[in-house]
């Protein structure tokens, strides 16, 4: 009776989850026109959620998906970064050089819907080739944007609640695990550049990270990448990071474009924390 999409069908796409995310208005952080709560403005009407980003800078502009994807400069960098992909897919699909479509027609490719273009003969061409490359491009997005937003949002559901909490512009420091203090300064940039030997004095230290869900995690850092293949959404890994609280390690990119300088709680996610052993 209904047919799905197509970015839908293809069975074996990697970051497939963050397309539909994406298309589902779920990650309502990444895109300001899906921002149905949030700490100031409950239920904003749409015209008025704006880009944070440039708001910053003295511009009001409508925070939709063409706007982030294509003009804001500082998440448009993504789709700069994939263009010369979208220019090799429309080459093997047989369609018009990239470059030629409007802003509004490359934001409807690069989500994942094929273009006028693309005849019945053609969708299965379009789903195996361009779902993979649009699934990759969401994911760098989803990690850009996360890094540079200025605010977090509250993602709760009850006008209530939102309306009656009255203390979310007040500084909520970190709650910091037992025995550990933030350090004074964070670490040398030198000592986070993918590859560079200094990278190695970070091993054994303590850090603490945001993440989704689970909040503020107590990590290790149990190794220094040397593989320059070894790479995060097209980011190359320098550490992996330990995580005692369920025994568990993984890759990370850390940087100090998302790290925590002020120590507060209300942080975006995968912020990250410098920590030391407290002193008595």
């Amino acid at each position: 009776m209904y047919k799905p999409a197509p970015y839908l069908t293809n069975p074996s796409c990697p970051y497939q989850l963050e397309l539909l995310r994406i298309r589902t208005q779920h990650t309502i952080h990444i895109i300001p026109s899906h921002l149905h709560y949030a700490f100031r403005a409950p239920r904003a009407d749409y015209e008025d959620r704006v880009c944070l980003h440039c708001l910053d800078r003295g511009t009001t502009v409508h925070g939709d998906e063409i706007h982030i994807i294509s003009h804001c400069p500082a998440t448009k960098g993504v789709l700069q970064q994939f263009t010369a992909k979208f220019q090799g897919l429309k080459r093997l699909l047989d369609l018009p050089p990239f470059a030629s479509f409007t802003p509004d027609e490359k934001t409807r490719m690069v989500l994942g819907n094929p273009p006028p273009q693309v005849l019945q003969i053609g969708l299965k061409g379009w789903i195996m080739e361009a779902t993979p490359i649009c699934s990759e491009f969401e994911c760098a997005l989803h990690m850009h944007v996360t890094s540079v937003h200025p605010v977090v949002v509250d993602m709760s559901s009850d006008d209530n609640a939102v309306l009656s909490s009255d203390s979310n512009n007040d500084f909520s420091p970190i709650l910091l695990p037992s025995g550990f203090q933030p350090t004074s300064t964070p670490p040398d940039g030198t000592m986070l550049v993918p590859l560079d030997p200094a990278g190695q004095q970070m091993i054994g230290q303590h850090i603490l990270l945001k993440w989704p869900t689970y909040g503020w995690c107590l990590g290790k850092i149990s190794a220094w990448n040397t593989n320059p293949k070894y790479k995060v959404c097209k980011q190359t890994v320098n550490f992996t990071v330990f995580y005692p609280d369920d025994c568990s390690s993984g890759p990370h990119c850390l940087s100090l474009d998302n790290y925590n300088t002020d120590i507060h709680n209300v942080s975006p996610n995968h912020t990250w924390l410098f920590l030391q052993p407290s002193t008595p």
